[in-house]
């Protein structure tokens, strides 16, 4: 039996700042169209078992923390980092609009590095969560 797959939001449980950011989410998206569940969730497998949590160059290298958080759409389009959030963003109020700031020469490029640099020093900046 197949599952209907929702757009989900996957993001790090261990971390302060995802959880912080999860919250935004949560508040932003009225229309509930965006659930989220953590890596670390027993859910995470059931709903998702094609996304190796083993695999040493996937998001869980050498058993360390997630790399980066991921949106899997309605279709089970996955996406990680900031295209994850450029891929969210449209499904949250005012998120089309937003979207257009990728449209911008050079945005998308800084806003990555930016995304790449903040998840690998997220525990250092923020902490860890429990």
């Amino acid at each position: 039996m197949s599952r209907l797959i929702l757009n989900t939001l996957v993001y790090d449980g261990d971390c302060e700042l995802c959880l912080w950011a999860r919250g935004i989410i949560l508040r932003w998206d009225r229309r509930r169209r965006i659930r989220t569940l953590a890596f670390q969730d027993p859910e995470f497998r059931e709903w998702f078992p094609d996304l190796d949590r083993d695999d040493p160059k996937g998001l869980w290298p050498h058993g360390e923390p997630p790399r980066a958080m991921l949106f899997i759409d309605g279709t089970g389009r996955v996406r990680a980092g900031m295209d994850a959030f450029r891929m969210m963003l449209p499904q949250l109020p005012g998120g089309k609009f937003l979207s257009l700031l990728f449209r911008i020469p050079g945005v998308p490029w800084l806003a990555a590095r930016f995304y790449e640099w903040l998840a690998r020093n997220r525990y250092h900046l923020f902490g860890r969560a429990r």
